[in-house]
């Protein structure tokens, strides 16, 4: 570990100050050397993945029509505003019930974003969209649903994959998240330098 700089941490067990060096980090735990004690003491290495591992991703995931599998909608990285408008990054079609489309035009955003912490691409809902010039959010007429739960006026919400997200209580989508590969993930995680005070 080249760089390491020896340093002292709280032995968990009987909290005296025991020293770390390079061999230790390396390891990934030290005992502790006070008479009576002997702890093992578990060292973590914090890490995190670099977010341009998103720039190579064939997709984002998509969502599905759930009264017809066949119409899929690709999700791009970022925000996708949904509705029937031209405007819309996913423009869904006037779906009709009893001539009537309860989607719309701009219904609701649906944010793709990379948690470099865990490594997974992260996927939020929120009624309506927000303007860009005044920041205001304009919520949809009829509402959005998340597994049949309505979300709130500016509520932003975690979708799981296989999610269902209803638009004006009467169109149902499927959300597909996109899985990363753990090889190719494996391959864009750092390491950060050994913080003495994340012991476990």
């Amino acid at each position: 570990m080249s760089g390491f700089r020896t340093t002292l941490i709280n032995c968990q067990q009987c909290n005296r100050r025991i020293m770390v060096r390079a061999s230790d980090a390396q390891r990934g735990s030290i005992v502790c050397s006070h008479v009576g004690c002997g702890a093992v003491n578990i060292l973590q290495t914090a890490s995190y993945y670099d977010e341009n591992l998103v720039r190579g991703l064939p997709g984002f995931g998509q969502l599905t029509y759930a009264s017809s599998p066949d119409i899929t909608y690709p999700l791009q990285f970022g925000k996708n505003i949904i509705g029937t408008s031209e405007t819309c990054t996913i423009r869904v079609e006037r779906f009709l019930h009893e001539g009537r489309c309860f989607i719309s035009r701009r219904h609701c955003t649906l944010t793709v974003t990379f948690d470099k912490w865990t490594g997974k691409l992260r996927y939020q809902i929120q009624d309506g969209t927000t303007d860009p010039s005044t920041h205001e959010i304009h919520t949809s007429l009829n509402g959005t649903l998340l597994n049949e739960m309505p979300l709130r006026k500016t509520e932003i919400i975690d979708v799981d994959d296989g999610g269902i997200i209803t638009l004006g209580g009467a169109d149902r989508f499927i959300l597909r998240h996109f899985a990363l590969n753990p090889d190719m993930l494996a391959t864009y995680r750092v390491d950060l330098a050994f913080n003495p005070d994340r012991t476990q």
